[in-house]
């Protein structure tokens, strides 16, 4: 397998900074539905995609540069379910405008809403969040035009992939064993021809 001949394309540019209330909307509403319909199984990929597409059109609406992955979506779901947990014990709740839409989808079908959820809050408007966070004093304005933080040592240009680092230090190693290899084949060369002249040389005495 020749290593060394294959290339990799950088990987897109990928969203960082806080979730938004906005794109936390629209992540619940994508990923609720769905959940429902397949407890107690988990989404599937493309489900997970389909969701981190909505949230990513939210952002592109809103003006952000880069998109919230597939893997940032599931780990943004799994903080939302463990706050939710939080927010269920806390009398009276506080009042946190994601409780009643994820109360929609996680408590079970026989519970009854625990007293104090507020009725769910509509979604945040893309153009409304922009217009927030610039009445906020420009909060949040960085992570829309900032570029996404990155492993010190990553190479300039290029986001940090794991799967490329590993290709890099396979490809190290494939030269080195080479060099070595080739090494080790000219050393044995000049053994047996330096045997074949001593050997020549008892012949002829």
């Amino acid at each position: 397998m020749n290593v060394c001949a294959r290339s990799f394309p950088p990987p897109p540019e990928s969203a960082s900074g806080n979730w938004s209330d906005g794109e936390t909307a629209r992540l619940i509403d994508a990923w609720g539905p769905v959940h429902l319909r397949r407890r107690p199984r988990g989404l599937r990929l493309e489900e997970w995609r389909a969701a981190a597409r909505a949230v990513n059109a939210h952002r592109a609406a809103a003006g952000r540069r880069f998109n919230r992955t597939r893997v940032q979506c599931q780990t943004r779901v799994r903080t939302l379910k463990q706050r939710y947990k939080e927010e269920l014990l806390k009398q009276p709740p506080s009042g946190w405008r994601h409780l009643p839409r994820l109360h929609a989808f996680l408590a079970s079908p026989d519970d009854d809403s625990p007293p104090g959820i507020p009725a769910g809050e509509p979604a945040v408007d893309a153009k409304q969040e922009v217009a927030e966070e610039a009445a906020g004093g420009g909060i949040g304005l960085a992570d829309r035009w900032s570029v996404p933080r990155r492993p010190r040592n990553a190479a300039a240009g290029t986001g940090f992939c794991p799967g490329a680092v590993v290709v890099k230090l396979v490809e190290v190693y494939e030269r080195v064993e080479l060099a070595r290899i080739a090494a080790e084949k000219v050393k044995m060369e000049m053994q047996q021809a330096q045997k074949a002249m001593i050997d020549a040389v008892k012949m002829e005495q």
